[in-house]
């Protein structure tokens, strides 16, 4: 991909952007309803809902948005019935502009575009495969095999560089795969623990953050050599990690020992601050996840909400974004706004 390179200055802009404005812009949010699956688009400003996309009973889960804030991808992913198309969206206008075809019975779940705000990266579960799909022409440009079959690729995260993808296999004995887009070699498989899931770099890009749902653990793998700095012991059932300002890395767990998040200290590995989900029975349901700056957003599908933290004060609790809300889940977010009087 020659363009990576060129894409940095994109990465930049969306960087210092999210910084001056992680409380406004557009946040989406995936409906996984089974029925009939859409994605909603959060004006932050307002905290309203200002427009929602269909996209059918394919049941997404995730959404990813271009370094530039311009588009942004979901995938059908299915259920009994696996889904097999991702769906193409412009931001300011909250529209389709079309659909990319990944195969019968695909499976495809977490995508990640890559620096050039064209291509994209996306899991085929089914398949044990990632492919790069060009969202411009709406076609698959190549597929890698993430390694040893039946892992179930569900989550990952990309390297710095845009040239690495870590890729999480939560069946077996969990892995984490490490599929190189610009060499010509094999994937590198590294066992982490059982139901390996969520990955995050830290923004240094030193250390990989792996959390092994099924092991209550979290791995720290190094970039550079591949090989597992520690293990250590994490509350029962975490599911998604994200990278906060200041060398600090928040977990959001959820089940009868803890139903909240936990910040660590990266350097560490020391519990900085435990915020509560409040609600009953919240971690049932499951939970959507994402931050961006100090600012962190949670998704309980039980219930419906969406709740806003501040990481920066963590003794205040959250506000509701929303409530109600059908199966929230994966969620994203563009410093643009939904354009609604251009349309």
């Amino acid at each position: 991909m020659n363009a990576i390179k060129i894409g940095l200055l994109s990465v930049a802009a969306f960087a210092a952007a999210s910084t001056a404005s992680a409380q406004q812009g557009t946040l989406l949010v995936v409906n996984r309803h089974a029925e009939a699956g859409s994605v909603s688009f959060f004006d932050l400003e307002t905290e309203t809902e200002i427009a929602r996309i269909p996209i059918g009973p394919g049941w997404p889960h995730e959404v990813a948005v271009s370094p530039d804030g311009r588009l942004a991808l979901t995938a059908e992913y299915g259920e009994n019935d696996p889904g097999r198309r991702l769906v193409v969206m412009d931001i300011a206008t909250a529209a389709v502009l079309g659909t990319i075809d990944m195969g019968p019975g695909s499976k495809p779940h977490d995508s990640v575009f890559l620096p050039d705000n064209r291509h994209a990266v996306v899991t085929l579960e089914t398949q044990d495969l990632l492919a790069i799909v060009d969202v411009e022409t709406l076609s698959v440009v190549r597929t890698y095999p993430i390694g040893d079959a039946a892992r179930e690729g569900h989550m990952i995260c990309l390297s710095p560089e845009g040239d690495q993808v870590y890729v999480g296999g939560r069946l077996g004995e969990g892995t984490v795969s490490v599929v190189y887009l610009d060499e010509d070699r094999e994937p590198m498989v590294i066992q982490t623990g059982l139901g390996a899931e969520a990955i995050t770099v830290t923004p240094d890009g030193r250390n990989v953050w792996v959390i092994n749902q099924d092991d209550n653990t979290i791995s720290i793998i190094d970039p550079d050599t591949l090989v597992i700095r520690e293990t250590f012991e994490a509350a029962t059932q975490p599911r998604r990690l994200a990278s906060l300002p200041g060398g600090r890395m928040a977990v959001v767990y959820g089940n009868s020992e803890i139903v909240g998040i936990r910040i660590y200290d990266t350097e560490t590995r020391a519990v900085l601050a435990e915020l509560p989900i409040p609600g009953d029975e919240v971690g049932a349901g499951g939970f959507g996840f994402f931050a961006i700056e100090n600012t962190g957003f949670v998704s309980t599908r039980l219930d419906g909400r969406i709740l806003v933290y501040d990481f920066a004060d963590p003794e205040r609790a959250p506000r509701t974004l929303v409530s109600g809300h059908t199966t929230p889940d994966g969620m994203a977010w563009s410093p643009l706004r939904v354009d609604v009087f251009g349309q």
